[in-house]
C-alpha cells in the first residue's frame, strides 16, 4: 500500500473527510510506534565508520534505534561488547584512562562511547537496527506499507482517535494495532530460529569461545 493509499484508506476507516491536513501527523506518529515497538530483519543496516585518537566518541547514524553488533574492521574481527555508562567508566578507571585497541562501547546520547579510547585510527562496523524509511510524497513504499499495510492503518487510525478524542475507538485501533504488531513480532521469531527446536545450552563457569555472527541485510 502505498503513501496516498493509506491516507485515503485511513479516511474511509474514519468516514472523516475533514483530516487531510492532519494525516501525515498520524503517519509520523505511527511510524514512531513501530520504531519503538519491533526490530524487523527489514530494519537491519550496516555502516562503517573511523574512530581516532582526537576522541573516545563517534556519531551514531541518524536512524539508529539500537545495536546489533559493533566490530573492529579488521581481519581478527574484534568484536566490542556493549556496556552501561557506569560500567565503562569502571573500566576505563581500571586502566588509569590509558588508550588502546578499543573493546567495549557504550550507548550515550547520540553517540557511541568507547573504550579505552582509540590510541590511532581504527574503521568500525556498525550493524544496528534502523528506523522505518518515513513516507512522504517523495517515498511512497517501505517494507511495512508493502507488507504489512494494516499497522498503518491501525496505526493511523487510533492517532487520529486521539485527536478527535473518541474514546471508544481509541481502544478499539489501539488493539487492532498492537495485534497487527504481534502478528509480525511472532513472524519474525519464527523467521529467526526457522523450524529447528531449540536446545537447551549448558551453562558453563569462567571464560568461554564464544563465534560472533555478522547480521546480514
Amino acid at each position: 500500500m502505498t503513501y496516498d493509499e493509506i491516507k485515503t484508506n485511513v479516511a474511509n476507516f474514519l468516514n472523516r473527510s475533514d483530516l487531510t491536513s492532519q494525516l501525515d501527523t498520524f503517519i509520523d506518529l505511527t511510524e514512531s510506534d513501530i520504531n519503538k515497538k519491533i526490530k524487523h530483519q527489514q530494519m537491519m543496516k550496516r555502516a562503517v565508520a573511523t574512530a581516532d585518537s582526537t576522541s573516545k566518541y563517534m556519531q551514531l547514524p541518524g536512524d539508529w534505534i539500537s545495536a546489533i553488533n559493533v566490530e573492529l574492521n579488521t581481519t581478527e574481527h574484534n568484536v566490542l561488547m556493549q556496556q552501561s555508562v557506569e560500567s565503562l567508566d569502571i573500566k576505563r578507571m581500571s586502566i588509569n584512562n590509558t588508550s588502546g585497541r578499543p573493546e567495549y562501547f557504550a550507548i550515550t546520547d547520540d553517540a557511541i562511547e568507547l573504550c579505552p579510547t582509540p590510541d590511532k585510527s581504527y574503521e568500525l562496523q556498525l550493524t544496528y537496527y534502523a528506523d522505518v524509511p518515513a513516507l512522504s510524497s517523495t517515498n511512497a513504499e517501505n517494507f511495512v506499507s508493502k507488507s504489512y499495510p494494516d499497522i498503518y492503518i491501525y496505526g493511523c487510525c487510533k492517532h487520529a482517535s486521539i485527536f478527535l478524542m473518541e474514546d471508544d475507538r481509541i481502544q478499539l485501533f489501539q488493539s487492532l494495532f498492537d495485534k497487527a504488531l504481534e502478528e509480525v513480532r511472532i513472524q519474525q521469531e519464527k523467521a529467526s530460529f526457522g523450524k529447528g527446536s531449540l536446545l537447551n545450552r549448558r551453562r558453563t563457569y569462567g571464560k568461554t569461545n564464544k563465534q560472533h555472527y555478522n547480521f546480514k541485510t
